[in-house]
Formats: C-alpha cells, structure tokens, sequence
C-alpha cells in the first residue's frame, strides 16, 4: 500500500514540475541580438538604451542583446557574420549599404511584414527609397536626417543681414559680408569620406546635375560655386581635413558665420547657448526646390535567425515605427521622424528641424541617383575630384572630367 502510495506521489511531483517547467519555458522572453553604431558615451547611445528600455516595458515577452560596433567596423563585421551566416537578429548600416548588403544576403526581405504592417504610405517617400532596393524594403527607417544652413544670429545682425541666403548669389554676398578678421563667412566638409560628397550632393542636385554625368555643364557649375568660397577667402582651406564634427566646432568657436550641418548636430549648438538659426540650403535661383540626400540608419533583419526570432526583431521594428518608439527618440536625438503622421508633433516641440524636414519633402536616395550598389565607389571619385578642385591641383572642369571617366568605366564593369 505504501509503496503504491510512494508511487502515485512521485508521479504527481513529476507531473507538476513537468507542468511548472513547461510553463516557465513558455513564459521566458525571446531573447534577440541588436546591432547598432551608437556609443553609449553619446547622446545617441543614451537615447537608444533608453529606446531598447522602452521597447522592453512594453513587450515583456522579448529581451533585447544590444551589441555596439564601431562604425569603421560595422560593414565589415555584418559580411563576415553573412559568410558564416551568424548575423545577430537585427543589425544597421548607413542607407548608401542598403543594396550591397542585399545583394551579399545580408538583409531578409520585409515584404510580408510590412504589408501585414499596412501603414508604408505614411513613410516619406527618401525614406522608403533608402531601404528599398529591386522594389523590396529590406530595413526600416524610424529616424531620418538630411542637410541644412546653420547660421549665427549675432553675426549676421553684427553684418546688418536680416535674414538667411535664398539664392546662391545671396549665398556668396552673405559669405563676404560675414568674413571679419579670423572669421570665415561659410563652412563645410570636403573631408576625404562620403562626408565631402554628401555635402556637395545638394548643389548638385538643385542645379540640374548628376553623380553619374559629372562631365555636364550643371555638373562642373555646381563644383565651380563649392569650391569659389574657398578661392575667394570666405571659406577655410582647411574644409579639406575638417569631417562634419570638426566643421561644427568651427562654428561654435565663432570661427565660421554659417555652415552646411545636419540636425544631430543641433543639441550642441543648443548646449552652447548660441543664438543661432537654420535655413534649407540655398538654390541657384529663387523658387528652386532645394534637393538634398536622405541620410540616417535603417535597420533591417537577418535571413539566417530562426522565424520565431525573425518575428520578435520585427515587433521591435514596428515599435520603432510606431508613435511611441518614434517620438522618443527622434525628439531626444534632435532627427527626423520618418512618417508623415508622427513628424509634425516633434517640429512642434523641436521648431528647429523644420527647415529639414521641409527639405527632406524632396530628399534623394543617394544610391538611387549615384550607382545603385556601385555607389560608395562612385562617391570616392567625386570625393576626390572634389578635393583636387578644392586645393587648386585642378580646375572644377578639369577634376569633374577626369571623375566622370572613372564614374563611367565603373558603371561598364
């Protein structure tokens, strides 16, 4: 009898701990890897931990790994990860990386996601460009950011200017006007990077030019008036070795009245308690749209995680996407909200971007315009050339020429 009783007791402790066992697992999160480019000792990286936190208080079910790579690193750890198919669940890049990562089999195709989404018509257009590629969307952009004229009030009124440059010509007279002393009037990157190319795709762009035909008239003319500032003494040789960071010290040092910036870098014009203000980039002539290039970090899904995994980095995803995780961060990282909906209350609250979001209205994809995968070797070339005009060792013709012969032996291969 008691042996029997023994029995059925042990039969219903296995039961119960079964039970309790198979629970727990049922109830543990689904833990997934996020890889980003963001230091913690950043205001980017401290926005982002608190974004992953959100997330999390939100969906209980799901624990994020977040895994911070360099930037220099990121590309290379993302297609060694893609050979040995070992890619953390969801991982970033620069939009210009967008169809070489495809390409490799790097990025898992969102379609059905994002039609089961329903709402990619609320998405502005330069950001479904920059994560689209063969008419597929193979990340998510919830924060965008694209070029504007930072300038200094003080300055300007200092220089009897009422308000910003529209035009070019208003652009170059500004630029003379507010050349004092150790003081130059303008500033930008021409640094050996994509920084010097996106900085120059504006004037490009609105004067009717093209990455993939420098040798034309509105090609050269677009270079020949970036580079005339310089030539001029309204604008630092030294544009040459400054990267975007170091031309908004320049600014902030008062050693330059106005400069071609994004808007991440507004916080620390604000921390700095500049009276300062931002324009869209000027134009050729008056009326003319200003067209600049979508820039910012889409994140997208690895093909190798398993689907339960896949599901989960996409419900992080969609709350990046969705008012909660967008407001959040784009308002604490001073960027730009990437759907239509969202994107009004944070200028609202942050009136400073709104010269860049009128912008981004008509922002270009760069690798739609300049290469398609081929892009960030087409932009070495204009880089160059750009910086052989720069320094003098060629004429905007003569580097933009020579430039467009590689472009085009480039695009054959």
């Amino acid at each position: 009898m008691k042996s029997r009783l023994m029995s059925v007791i042990l039969i219903l402790v296995f039961v119960v701990s079964s039970t309790v066992i198979a629970f727990a697992a049922e109830n543990k999160p689904i833990e997934i890897s996020v890889q980003d480019v963001w230091a913690d000792s950043l205001q980017w990286g401290k926005v982002w931990l608190k974004t992953i936190d959100l997330f999390e208080k939100n969906n209980p079910n799901i624990k994020i790994n977040r895994i911070y790579v360099p930037l220099g690193q990121n590309i290379e750890r993302i297609l060694l990860g893609t050979k040995t198919k070992s890619l953390p669940e969801v991982i970033t890049c620069d939009t210009q990386d967008i169809p070489h990562l495809a390409e490799a089999g790097a990025l898992f195709d969102l379609t059905q996601f994002v039609n089961d989404w329903g709402k990619w018509d609320d998405v502005f257009p330069g950001s479904q460009s920059a994560v689209t590629w063969k008419d597929k969307p193979y990340a998510m952009q919830f924060s965008t950011n694209t070029l504007a004229l930072h300038y200094n009030k003080d300055f300007f009124e200092e220089a009897g200017l009422s308000g910003p440059p529209e035009t070019w010509d208003d652009l170059l007279t500004w630029a003379e006007k507010l050349t004092k002393g150790d003081r130059y009037g303008y500033a930008y990157s021409a640094f050996t990077s994509e920084e010097a190319t996106w900085h120059f795709e504006s004037f490009l762009w609105s004067n009717g030019g093209d990455l993939l035909a420098l040798d034309t008239p509105e090609s050269i003319s677009a270079l020949e008036f970036h580079t005339n500032f310089v030539k001029k003494g309204f604008t630092s040789p030294e544009v040459v070795n400054w990267n975007q960071g170091d031309v908004g010290v320049q600014f902030r040092l008062g050693k330059t009245a106005m400069m071609i910036q994004g808007c991440w870098d507004i916080p620390s014009s604000v921390e700095a308690n500049m009276n300062f203000d931002i324009t869209k980039i000027p134009v050729p002539k008056a009326g003319m749209p200003t067209i600049a290039p979508v820039g910012g970090e889409p994140f997208g899904i690895s093909p190798f995680s398993s689907p339960e995994k896949q599901k989960a980095a996409w419900e992080f995803l969609r709350f990046l996407m969705e008012e909660t995780g967008m407001e959040f961060f784009n308002t604490n990282v001073y960027n730009i909200p990437t759907r239509k909906s969202i994107a009004p209350s944070v200028i609202e609250n942050l009136p400073l971007l709104e010269a860049f979001l009128v912008t981004f209205e008509n922002a270009r994809n760069r690798f739609e315009y300049g290469g398609g995968e081929k892009y960030p070797n087409v932009s070495v070339a204009v880089r160059e050339a750009i910086q052989k005009a720069v320094i003098g060792e060629a004429t905007p013709e003569e580097a933009f020429k020579e430039a467009a012969v590689k472009i085009k032996e480039l695009m054959q291969e």
